[in-house]
């Protein structure tokens, strides 16, 4: 996993990097290969040959700098009709991700950036804060569901 931090006023000449804010680059499968998920920083979750390429390219030409973050961060998914409504005891997915395809957002007190998926959503957690996640959504997958 690597995180890439482009210098200021850089990020333009990332060609074939997503550049919107909050844009996602993804793979033939549909899974994420670049989230640009803060100003000037994007997330290889899973970096190919050809990621890890552009990422060396770019820190090459003075663009940026790539760092190795495996040990940072966790993914998590989301699967299934109910992870909408499970996220939305923390925050409003819909409204969040409406004009973005990802986000850093804070999920049951736990930093996150988060995605789609076909029928869910990935979650990538500041590793340090996994087991507090994972605490919150089996305490909400234990309450029943109200009647209304």
């Amino acid at each position: 996993m690597l995180e890439f931090a482009a210098f200021a006023g850089a990020a333009a000449r990332l060609q074939g990097w997503p550049l919107a804010p909050g844009g996602v680059r993804r793979d033939a499968q549909g899974r994420p290969e670049m989230l640009h998920f803060a100003p000037a920083r994007w997330l290889l979750p899973e970096p190919d040959a050809s990621s890890c390429a552009a990422a060396a390219a770019a820190a090459a030409a003075g663009t940026g700098a790539a760092v190795d973050v495996e040990s940072k961060w966790t993914v998590m998914t989301l699967e299934g009709a109910d992870s909408r409504r499970l996220l939305s005891a923390s925050l409003d997915v819909a409204a969040v991700l409406e004009s973005r395809d990802c986000a850093a957002v804070v999920l049951f007190d736990c930093p996150a950036v988060l995605t789609a998926s076909g029928d869910g959503y990935w979650i990538f957690l500041k590793a340090s804060y996994a087991a507090d996640f994972e605490a919150a959504v089996l305490r909400l997958c234990a309450q029943p569901r109200s009647a209304g």
